[in-house]
């Protein structure tokens, strides 16, 4: 029989109370993340030269006022955002290049706009097809809102489809170039674990598509070009919009009150009949400039750069 060895002479591990805390100033592991913060370029042109982009869909009527204004961030983008637009560059590029080695009839990056709309974008692809015109727009996300949009939360909650910023951008671009589908692309940075998607195929835990016809994708376009060429027309007569979001996201007449907490509510007449908290405030490039200007409709002149 043989005798176990003695190991109480090796190091013995950290007790699990004590638990096992990473560096407090970590050297190396860094590196690719400050590189890309050096190169990053959060105020790169819109794509011809339009004081709105397609891209802005969706955000706060407030921020939009402000970028067309050429109001400067208060906020620009930290590390984590860099690192994640960095990855999602990345991942988009290469996306690309597949796409046009498997389509070699593809666009990448065009430039669109519109007559009426000072607004435009780049497409991450055109497709074309003997009788189609597709225009695709890729997005990565996170594990958490991948799975909310394909409707792997659980406790029987519906897939919730893509984003609606997501979709009133691929339709302000799909109404530019004229497709007859505008397809949207998720791929996650975290993909359904295989207990969670058991059910699904490989591909489906971490990447999904949703197909928007001509008749249901131009409506939406067309609802967010009046809303921004609504802003537009407040800025060119001096005055930002209140700090609302489109339908869909907020309940109806909901308005910001503190960017630093995101908090809305929601009036009639004097009366509060609504409130709650809306996290885009927290990722906003103009939060703290915000803060200091009032709700509702403001005169541009009353905002001091910080």
């Amino acid at each position: 029989m043989t005798l176990a060895a003695d190991l109480s002479n090796l190091p013995r591990a950290l007790a699990a109370v004590e638990g096992n805390t990473p560096d407090a100033e970590p050297r190396f592991v860094g590196l690719l993340a400050e590189k890309w913060a050096q190169q990053n370029d959060d105020d790169k042109p819109t794509a011809l030269g339009t004081r709105v982009r397609h891209s802005d869909a969706g955000k706060c009527a407030r921020a939009i006022a402000y970028t067309a204004a050429g109001i400067a961030k208060s906020d620009p983008m930290d590390l984590t955002g860099v690192w994640n637009v960095s990855l999602g560059t990345m991942i988009h590029e290469h996306w690309q290049a597949a796409l046009v080695e498997r389509f070699p009839g593809a666009e990448i990056e065009p430039k669109v706009g519109h007559d009426d709309l000072d607004a435009s974008g780049h497409l991450d692809a055109i497709i074309r097809t003997a009788d189609r015109t597709i225009c695709y727009e890729l997005k990565t996300i996170g594990g958490f809102g991948f799975k909310a949009a394909v409707g792997k939360m659980g406790r029987g909650k519906p897939a919730e489809g893509p984003k609606v910023e997501h979709l009133m951008q691929a339709a302000l671009n799909g109404l530019a170039c004229d497709a007859d589908e505008v397809v949207i692309g998720y791929l996650a940075k975290e993909c359904i674990s295989i207990n969670q998607g058991r059910d699904l195929p490989d591909l489906a835990r971490f990447a999904a598509e949703w197909t928007f016809t001509r008749e249901e994708y131009e409506p939406i376009a067309h609802a967010e070009k009046a809303r921004l060429n609504g802003i537009l027309a407040l800025l060119d007569q001096g005055e930002l919009a209140a700090r609302k979001f489109p339908g869909g996201l907020l309940p109806p007449g909901a308005e910001i009150t503190d960017p630093t907490t995101g908090r809305y509510e929601v009036h009639d007449g004097e009366a509060l009949t609504d409130f709650g908290t809306w996290w885009a405030c927290g990722y906003c490039s103009f939060r703290t400039v915000c803060a200091t200007t009032d709700p509702g409709r403001i005169p541009v002149e009353s905002v001091v750069s910080l």
